[in-house]
């Protein structure tokens, strides 16, 4: 059974979680963050490697966590971008891509100890911005995470940006929507069909032996913070 920290803000999201067989763990609410990402799972943990980056503020969360190599954020989480991206960064391929000035200096001092390659992009919300879909392959909207990505080797999917709901902002982003839920499968948070880019979204998964799940389609699509799959 996968383990996966994920949001509670919808209700009816942890109930399909639940009964399609994952064991799901909620995420806190950090009250540092504007509204809509407090609860933001994709902002509030990083796994790499053998070790689980946690934001400071993440009381609740690290008890849920505690059998887990945990660690703690060295900084304190902020309001205002960027200061509020500490975890938001993309560890991919053995690599690590992010706007790096601004991930938290437990993770950088780690990638450095590790050989981990540090690649910085111009999108802050890395992670948010990203749909890893294999080892080697990955979807996004934003062009410099793109350009990074090709250029390190990886087959990359980019698709037209906004057409994803978050509350508060004018769009969300399509690895808030959407994660890898074990069992080669891709999940999406609400009507992924009304994409406009859903056949090129569908086609490239599917070719990279991936198929898709769709939990609450009912649901506009949705930025929820992702979801961060810990087993």
């Amino acid at each position: 059974m996968s383990k996966i920290v994920v949001s509670d803000e919808y209700e009816q999201l942890v109930y399909e979680m639940k009964n399609y067989g994952l064991d799901v763990l909620t995420s806190d609410t950090v009250k540092a963050f504007h509204k809509p990402e407090q609860k933001h799972a994709d902002m509030q943990i990083l796994p790499i490697c053998d070790r689980i980056f946690i934001l400071q503020e993440c009381i609740n969360l690290s008890k849920k966590l505690s059998n887990k190599n945990l660690y703690f954020c060295n900084q304190k989480a902020d309001k205002l971008y960027p200061y509020n991206i500490l975890l938001n960064c993309l560890y991919f391929g053995g690599k690590l891509y992010g706007k790096i000035n601004y991930i938290d200096s437990a993770v950088i001092e780690y990638c450095k100890m590790q050989g981990i390659e540090l690649i910085n992009v111009n999108q802050g919300y890395t992670r948010c911005s990203t749909l890893a879909v294999s080892e080697n392959s990955a979807i996004t909207a934003d062009t410099s995470i793109a350009k990074a990505l090709r250029h390190n080797g990886t087959d990359v999917l980019q698709i037209s940006p906004g057409n994803i709901v978050l509350k508060g902002f004018d769009y969300g982003f399509i690895g808030g929507c959407s994660g890898y839920i074990g069992n080669d499968t891709i999940a999406f948070f609400g009507n992924i069909q009304a994409h406009p880019d859903y056949y090129s979204i569908k086609d490239f998964i599917l070719n990279h032996n991936k198929q898709i799940h769709v939990f609450c389609k009912d649901l506009s699509l949705t930025d929820i913070g992702g979801i961060v799959l810990i087993d």
